[in-house]
């Protein structure tokens, strides 16, 4: 027996199929899985769904995902049968390689103070602290001085 990989199993039937139709390419699907050691991880029947483009003059088609994990020369035989089939109007099988791995926790954001250095352009700045006024009456601001005249050039 050769190394398991895990691999997605999408088809599509032709939308005139029958449910014993239906039900017999689900069968040797499960049946060639099985045949091979393998296992059904998981089997998911979406429904009749309308079709991005034309394919085989169907505008609809029925969609089944089967989640398996077989050798690599099973799907050989997986891809040859779903061939053979008239009903399936289209099929797709694809390596799973993420189902494997964990999510990576997010780090927790602590907010920093603000500082002059952090500011942000177009961000309110912070204020700057005032100097104490003294508690006295202010001092009458002189007037300023008139300027001598410039002289004249002839």
């Amino acid at each position: 027996m050769s190394n398991l990989l895990k691999y997605d199993v999408i088809y599509i039937l032709d939308p005139n199929s029958t449910a014993e139709e239906m039900a017999a390419v689900g069968t040797k699907v499960e049946q060639i899985v099985n045949d091979s050691k393998g296992t059904v991880l998981k089997k998911d029947d979406w429904g009749k769904r309308r079709l991005a483009y034309m394919v085989q003059k169907h505008r609809e088609g029925h969609y089944v995902f089967y989640h398996v994990s077989v050798s690599p020369e099973t799907v050989a035989e997986i891809t040859r049968n779903l061939r053979l089939l008239e009903k399936v109007i289209k099929f797709s099988i694809v390596k799973d390689t993420i189902s494997h791995l964990k999510p990576l926790p997010r780090p927790v954001r602590t907010p920093r103070p603000v500082t002059e250095s952090s500011h942000r352009p177009g961000a309110p700045r912070p204020s700057a602290p005032r100097a104490p006024e003294s508690a006295g009456p202010s001092a009458p601001q002189a007037a300023p001085a008139p300027s001598a005249p410039a002289p004249e050039t002839h």
